[in-house]
Parts: structure tokens; sequence; C-alpha cells
């Protein structure tokens, strides 16, 4: 299933097959996690360190080089990579060990000509060279983190505002941010389990609540943050056969936006894979156009009802 950044550039043939001189991301890590001191971190050209519930983490993020001063950058959050075998045992996405820092970098720089936007690619907690765990995936936590490095990465590279993309629980960090902030201007959603009390209850996971950091972050909670926003531009994008996340778990979120007064826009259409969730071009071609000012109209004309290898090319 394509739920980051790597897969989806090899996929779309914008970078080589991987080679001996580069180095791909690594189970071990993602799988026990990692630290990085401040020094480090400092070391990185595109990473900042942040602070959360008194913990400290350094974040990636891949430009491929483009330009952010005064721009309105489009941040891009993938999905999650971390699974278990038929044992238990936590296993990493095999496309994810394809990944390299390179690639991400190359597939940012190429989305962001197709997308006439500087695009990041954000490395999520745990993940893509970022410290932290990704057992720790969804919590408030992780929620804290991605704000504090977004706060992080505008000072440093002095960008205007973002526009934020994102596929499956990445989508749930896209939410958190956009209730958080007032500089972003396109929220897209793709495959999102935005309802994550229902998420949990269908599927038998165990919600962790309270005010703690390993609490679940719920994003149904920031819905009235959300609608409040008038220059926010909310569109949903989903396969009505998705599998991984059925439908009503995210059009949930949307429905009750919209009985706040909040206008939002939900694109059918076909995703990849057997599973029908992966919709990452989609999204990110749909927050292009969404920047570009193309009406609901136009967009669910472009992409309703197409077949998930129907992309513009």
């Amino acid at each position: 299933m394509l739920r980051h950044f790597a897969c989806l550039a090899l996929l779309l043939g914008l970078i080589p097959t991987p080679a001996s001189a580069v180095t791909t991301f690594s189970a071990k890590a993602l799988i026990e996690g990692t630290t990085a001191t401040a020094m480090q971190c400092a070391l990185i050209r595109h990473a900042v360190y942040v602070t959360a519930f008194g913990e400290s983490f350094c974040i990636r993020y891949y430009t491929g080089d483009q330009p952010l001063e005064g721009a309105h950058a489009v941040v891009f959050f993938t999905g999650d990579v971390l699974g278990t075998d038929g044992h238990g045992k936590l296993v990493a996405d095999a496309g994810y060990l394809t990944g390299a820092p390179e690639y991400l970098d190359i597939a940012a720089r190429v989305w962001s000509g197709r997308l006439q936007a500087p695009v990041i690619f954000f490395a999520r907690m745990g993940m893509h060279g970022s410290s932290g765990w990704h057992g720790n995936r969804r919590t408030r936590l992780e929620v804290e983190v991605t704000r504090a490095a977004l706060d992080a990465i505008k000072q440093k590279e002095g960008v205007a505002g973002f526009h934020v993309v994102g596929q499956s629980a990445g989508g749930m960090l896209a939410e958190a941010v956009a209730a958080s902030r007032d500089d972003v201007g396109c929220l897209v959603l793709a495959s999102t389990p935005s309802d994550f009390a229902q998420f949990t209850r269908t599927f038998g996971i165990t919600l962790k609540t309270g005010p703690g950091k390993t609490a679940h972050y719920l994003p149904m909670q920031d819905v009235s943050a959300i609608a409040s926003k008038p220059a926010l531009r909310v569109i949903g994008i989903t396969d009505s056969h998705d599998t991984v996340v059925p439908p009503p778990i995210q059009s949930a979120f949307l429905d009750r936006l919209q009985a706040a007064g909040k206008p939002t826009l939900t694109v059918v259409t076909g995703a990849r894979g057997a599973e029908h969730h992966a919709l990452i071009e989609k999204a990110l071609f749909v927050a292009g156009m969404c920047i570009a000012g193309d009406s609901d109209a136009t967009i669910k004309a472009r992409f309703g009802g197409t077949d998930g290898e129907d992309l513009p090319r």
C-alpha cells in the first residue's frame, strides 16, 4: 500500500530504484525508536529541535531545496508504516524500507513543480529520520511535537503560511495543525480516520484517554476550532470501498463541520491498491487545485468517480 512519499516517488518513476550508495530507512530505528541531541540536530540542514511534554525531538523535513521564504508551502503528512505480523511482533511496512532522504528530497522537488508551490515532506516523529518512536503515533505527544515543529520550520525558513495534506493517520496531524493555526489555507484529508474513537471501536483497538502524552488525539474534538477559521478550505477525499478506514469514519468529521456551519467538499474517487485506501497522489493534485482557487465543481469533475490509476502525468 502506498502510505508514504518514497514509494509514491518510486511508483511514478521520479527516482531510481535503491542503489548501494544510498542508505535506506531502517526497520530497527522505526520499531525501536531513536534519540538525538540538539547538537546532532543542528548539523542537519532541514531539521528542527523541539520540545513537547518535557521531551525533545529532532524533526526532519524534506524540501528538495526549494525556496520557502515568503511562500505558502504545502506540508504533506504520510500515513502509518508500523504494523504487526501474525505473532503480534512489530514490523515495518515493506515499502518504507525502500525510502531514503535523497528520494524524499527529489519527490518534494518534483511535486513542488507539479503543484506550483513548494512542497515540504514532514517526517513524522520516529519516521524518515526524525527522532522519537513511531509507536507513539496518533497521540497527543505526536500532535504537540508536530505543532511545535511547524512553528519552528516557519521561523527558520521564513514561511508565510501553509497548506496541509494528510494521508490516512497523517490526516489526523493535518487536522491538528489546521485547528491550532491561523495561517493554513487548504486542508486536504485523504482516507483519514477522523472519528478515531469509532475507528478504535471498529477494529478492536484500545482507545487511550486522559491528559497524558500517550492519550490518543481525537480530531472530532477540534471541529469547533476548525469551523471557526473562515479562510480555511476543507476537502476530504475517499474511496467508498476503503477497507482500512471505512468511509463513515472519514465522513463523520466533515459532516460535523457542515453542521457547525463550515462548508466542506467531499470527493469520492478511486484509490490505489486492493484495500482502496492509498490516495496520496490525488490528495496532492487536489491541494494544487485548491491553491489555484478551482471551484468545488471543477475539482469534483476532475477526480470524482475516477479510477485509482487515473492521474495527471
